[in-house]
């Protein structure tokens, strides 16, 4: 895609909004797909997919977030099956997504799967964009800026949020300069720095807001501890917001239990207990090293509850 071609998409607001949803924790577990398509700066079509993945294997985590279980897409095709015909939406285009990384991912790591190649594109992170185009916002997740702008959307429905990306990117992309575009990238607002938001406390965090682990809790204590136990010298990580118990308390149990805690995700990580909320960064070094044929076992927080029970 040349530089002037890639100019005169943006001037002439002419893209591509999407979203993906997850089944689990590996990015090529695509179970719905939404876009909008956007031709001088009006959304003319959107939609959104169900999508049967490779692996029929729901989280309850990422169920817990978008509503979609192996019932909602049994009977689904699959994304190899689907991409005759969404392979043109995405040609020579250029995509929006909000917190682009992941979505981005999560479609070359699906055609990867399935051996297909990829399309010819540019994408553009909507967060980027408002943060850049609307600096009076606290905060820049998605059903803030929504919020901003009087959206009333239905969060983690593919088609919803890809819509208020749409929108945002109509919004935003008029106000700066196109000189901030990368037009040689693969991401063009690559050269912008996403900005954390002040406001990603969970309800739940306000309850626990020190997720930090204490030291003296970092090291296992094997001499007392049950050697028949699921966490005996098993190096253990904390990820998310856990709703029945403070991270601090869960590792004090965990300790008692065997577990030689970690804060970091590692070749060496034996088990994750996975909370809601669970951050993005350690959970793509799992994928990443499930990948690579590392064994993990993730845990969330029922069997986490029953377990030390």
């Amino acid at each position: 895609m040349k530089p002037n071609h890639i100019l005169d998409l943006l001037s002439e607001l002419n893209f591509t909004a999407v979203d993906f949803e997850t089944a689990n924790e590996k990015r090529a577990s695509i179970c719905s797909i939404g876009y909008a398509r956007v031709r001088k700066g009006e959304i003319i079509e959107s939609n959104s997919i169900l999508v049967k993945p490779q692996e029929l294997r729901f989280s309850a985590i990422n169920v817990d977030i978008h509503k979609i279980n192996d019932e909602s897409v049994a009977s689904q095709p699959e994304f190899c099956d689907l991409w005759p015909s969404l392979e043109p939406i995405f040609q020579d285009e250029i995509l929006v997504a909000h917190n682009a990384d992941f979505d981005i991912s999560a479609l070359t790591q699906t055609l990867d799967l399935y051996n297909l190649p990829h399309p010819n594109f540019r994408y553009i992170c909507s967060h980027k964009l408002a943060q850049e185009a609307f600096q009076d916002l606290e905060d820049y997740r998605l059903k803030d800026i929504a919020n901003y702008f009087g959206i009333e959307f239905e969060h983690h429905n593919s088609q919803a949020d890809a819509i208020v990306s749409a929108m945002i990117a109509i919004s935003a992309i008029p106000l700066l300069p196109k000189s901030i575009f990368q037009l040689s990238n693969k991401d063009l607002t690559s050269i912008i720095s996403k900005r954390a938001s002040i406001n990603t406390q969970s309800s739940f965090d306000l309850v626990y807001q020190d997720k930090k682990i204490e030291k003296n809790l970092l090291k296992p204590i094997l001499d007392v501890a049950d050697k028949e136990s699921i966490f005996y010298n098993q190096k253990l990580v904390f990820t998310g917001d856990l709703k029945s118990i403070s991270r601090s308390e869960a590792a004090k149990i965990a300790q008692r239990m065997g577990a030689d805690i970690n804060t970091a995700i590692s070749a060496k990580t034996n088990i994750v207990v996975v909370g809601s909320n669970a951050g993005p960064s350690k959970m793509a070094k799992i994928e990443s090293l499930i990948s690579s044929g590392k064994t993990i076992r993730l845990i969330y927080e029922e069997e986490f509850l029953t377990l030390i029970n």
